[in-house]
């Protein structure tokens, strides 16, 4: 970590001061490590004054020596953000680099956001999230910024994992939902989504992503940022949020009061494959904690009961959108 600072250090007292949006000589104050994601080491930068945050992938070289798709990645995000500076919804960009000369891995810099993560979303909450989306999905085009559907969404994932769990000699959930797993999958399987509009999406929006600041809700940590379909982004909100009932009718609500009715147009099929793709994603984790804990995850500190309880949560939202029959029961044993 020491060595880490230091390099950092010496990577940002190379850029000019303009570049990150000062005058005058540089003078760094401070530099420590915060709270990381799935593939970024996050940095608080204090210079002259002024918070930024430094963004490092956590992706490893290839075997090649090549660090591409990280680069790839980091230039995804700073591309992303900056196409929507105007709409003040995310920390405006500075600076990238993805040449691995300065440091050994891409980084960008950015504003540091300063709020407070939310755990629970109010009406008010919900009404500001689904105005900021609306915002969002109106941008239709930004150069160069990768478009991926949900045509075929995790599709290969999804059935490598269902014959996995239904697997007569896996051991850690009950028959019963083995049988019912197989069922729920051919109605998933059955779903034939046709091409939409197209918009940009943050991609990952949970949480962990939304900070109540001074200026109202914030989105950060836009590593999926990408060209997609709306009903994608508003599938994740609800499933994420756990929206229903209520909570649900309000966000949906607003939504549209922004938006095009074509951006909801087969909604719930979106939220089908993603939520039994997460109840299947959530089995896997807690498996793979269980049988040894893997790098990423020491990093992410996640208890295998943390799994549990998604798993849990993403069956009952199945069973809500009709994919498992009302009687249907999950069990998952811990296992020695």
């Amino acid at each position: 970590m020491i060595e880490d600072i230091f390099r950092i250090k010496r990577a940002v007292g190379r850029i000019k001061s303009g570049q990150i949006g000062l005058k005058g000589p540089l003078r760094i104050e401070s530099i420590r490590a915060i709270k990381s994601g799935e593939t970024h080491y996050n940095y608080l930068l204090t210079i002259n004054g002024r918070s930024f945050l430094l963004r490092l992938t956590s992706v490893r070289k290839d075997n090649k020596g090549k660090n591409s798709w990280g680069a790839a990645r980091i230039d995804r995000e700073f591309r992303g953000i900056k196409s929507i500076n105007k709409l003040g919804i995310a920390p405006k960009m500075y600076y990238k680099d993805t040449s691995c000369r300065t440091l050994s891995k891409p980084f960008v810099i950015s504003d540091y956001i300063s709020g407070r993560q939310i755990s629970r979303m109010s009406a008010k909450d919900l009404r500001s999230l689904a105005l900021i989306l609306a915002g969002l999905h109106k941008i239709h085009d930004v150069k160069r910024l990768r478009k991926e559907t949900a045509l075929n969404y995790n599709r290969e994932y999804i059935k490598r994992r269902v014959d996995t769990i239904s697997d007569p000699g896996f051991a850690y959930v009950n028959k019963r939902f083995k049988a019912d797993l197989m069922e729920a999958y051919r109605k998933v399987s059955g779903i034939k989504l046709r091409r939409q509009n197209v918009s940009i999406i943050h991609g990952d929006v949970s949480r962990d992503n939304i900070l109540r600041t001074e200026k109202g809700l914030k989105l950060i940590d836009w590593e999926s940022v990408r060209l997609s379909e709306p009903q994608f982004e508003i599938a994740t909100v609800l499933e994420r949020l756990n929206l229903n009932g209520q909570k649900r009718s309000i966000f949906l609500f607003e939504y549209l009061k922004h938006s095009d009715k074509e951006n909801l147009g087969a909604l719930e099929e979106y939220e089908k494959i993603r939520c039994f793709d997460r109840l299947l994603w959530s089995i896997s984790e807690f498996v793979k904690l269980k049988e040894g804990i893997t790098e990423r995850e020491k990093i992410r500190q996640k208890s295998p009961l943390t799994y549990v309880a998604n798993a849990h949560r993403e069956f009952l939202r199945c069973k809500a959108l009709k994919l498992f029959p009302k009687e249907s029961v999950l069990i998952i044993y811990k296992q020695n």
